[in-house]
């Protein structure tokens, strides 16, 4: 759940030490939040470097950090290996004969780290679209376990692809930049698209479908179970702790106390960033009161594009904390106001519990209907009650109309359905992969080993290739 800064009292906030909470205007984006969030650090660089290193988290990234490993590291401890010792009483070229045989074997592993990376990663893109087809396209996705049918909500990846296909002439004319980020917003597009698509169809029929089948009841009910939980867990966040009720209580104080003040130093303060910016630093080299230059410092610690958004949104805090004491605020009456609000929270959170499905695998097409409507209830409030209004008005759970929350909350298990079928997926995927490994991938890595290796070995290295040759020809003699 997120929860919306403008407009909010304090007493909806999460305390400090449990999640820093960045201002930002209602009207703005989630990328360009993270943007502005970004370019206000001092170490943006070292950031956007490492944004650019994300893709070593994929399967790539793995077999090349492994190579790696194998290749650059694993040769030392083989080929200096303490614990491999000649036999006592070992003449100097039984010695010499030993030293030759572990560099011998250890220069093994980086050509084996680079047969490693040419086969594994040459063959990972076919597996992952053959892969990608079979489990997103309707015709092959039907044949499979419901659990992991990806035609209706596609992977990633398999978006990805349909976007790419989408802007195959845009990507001729645009720079790579600007494609980059009108590529990004086409998978959000079609993603979002997915999402509502299988959402609206389960609010008419109370039930998830995929091409001709339906989610069956029990892995429906523990979605719906799934969903309640964060529900009550977004619930629970909007509650007050004892420290918190002492913290917000003496903020509270302070801005009532210093509202006339502050209207007069802030209630004209000029809109332009820069502006801002220095009119905000000389009011903080004049001011005397430590609790007014606590709150400028604050808000100058905002990044210059919210300063101004910050000052309005504290004119707003006080006005709700004055309409909580019912318009004569004291320190007990607020605090009295957010312990009620905590008990308001606590009847949701029970009625919440309440909703769950507690058997979901007897559970009927009428019991999950009839829970979908209870937890509209339950998230639902009657906007004319001032006090349940401010504690749920800014939030994105609870919502006063109850025909746009039953869509938020079906799209909200639709969801939750998708985060399934990714979970079942990675499981099925990884398995599929294992076999494909084990039973072509590898054989045919350790056969070009085998053949590589001494051939490599007698171009770079003849001597210790030469070494090996003799050891065969002698085992032979022997034998």
């Amino acid at each position: 759940m997120k929860i919306n800064s403008i407009q909010q009292d304090y007493s909806v906030q999460k305390p400090a030490y449990k999640k820093k909470q960045v201002a930002f205007q209602k009207s703005a984006s989630t990328s360009s939040v993270g943007d502005m969030i970004t370019n206000s650090l001092k170490n943006k660089k070292a950031i956007e470097w490492l944004k650019e290193l994300e893709w070593l988290k994929g399967e790539i990234g793995g077999i090349l950090i492994t190579a790696i490993g194998t290749g650059l590291v694993a040769p030392f401890p083989i080929a200096y290996n303490p614990f491999v010792k000649a036999p006592e009483g070992a003449t100097e070229e039984q010695i010499e004969d030993l030293k030759n045989t572990k560099k011998y074997t250890a220069l093994r592993q980086p050509i084996s780290a680079i047969l490693a990376i040419l086969f594994q990663v040459s063959a990972l893109k076919p597996i992952d679209m053959f892969l990608d087809n079979i489990f997103n396209k309707e015709q092959y996705a039907k044949h499979w376990d419901l659990h992991i049918d990806q035609s209706a909500i596609n992977n990633k990846s398999y978006v990805e692809k349909l976007a790419k296909r989408e802007l195959k002439e845009q990507k001729k004319t645009l720079d790579s930049k600007e494609y980059k980020k009108l590529f990004k917003a086409k998978v959000k597009e079609i993603e979002n698209s997915q999402i509502e698509k299988v959402a609206n169809a389960f609010r008419e029929c109370g039930r998830i479908q995929v091409g001709e089948r339906f989610l069956d009841n029990k892995a429906l009910s523990e979605l719906i179970n799934l969903q309640i939980d964060s529900y009550i867990d977004d619930a629970q966040k909007l509650k007050i702790d004892s420290d918190g009720l002492a913290k917000f209580s003496e903020r509270a104080t302070i801005l009532v106390k210093n509202e006339e003040y502050l209207k007069t130093i802030l209630g004209d303060a000029p809109k332009d960033p820069k502006q801002l910016k220095k009119h905000l630093t000389n009011l903080l080299s004049k001011e005397t009161n430590p609790e007014v230059k606590t709150l400028i410092q604050e808000i100058l610690d905002r990044p210059e594009d919210i300063q101004y958004n910050r000052i309005q949104r504290t004119f707003s805090r006080i006005k709700l904390i004055k309409n909580m004491c019912g318009g004569d605020f004291s320190y007990e009456k607020y605090r009295d106001a957010m312990i009620q609000r905590n008990g308001e929270l606590d009847k949701i959170i029970t009625k919440l519990k309440l909703n769950k499905i507690v058997d979901p695998k007897t559970v009927t097409d009428n019991g999950i209907r009839d829970t979908l409507r209870k937890i509209t209830e339950s998230c639902s409030f009657d906007i004319s009650d001032s006090s349940l209004k401010s504690i749920l008005h800014d939030s994105d759970t609870f919502d006063f109309n109850p025909e746009r929350l039953s869509k938020k909350i079906h799209k909200d298990i639709t969801k939750q359905y998708k985060e399934m079928l990714k979970n079942k997926y990675k499981g099925v995927n990884q398995i599929i992969k294992i076999i494909i490994g084990v039973c072509i991938t590898l054989p045919i890595t350790c056969n070009a080993l085998n053949w590589v290796y001494p051939r490599v070995m007698r171009v770079a290295f003849p001597k210790l290739a030469g070494v090996k040759e003799k050891e065969k020809v002698k085992v032979k003699e022997d034998d």
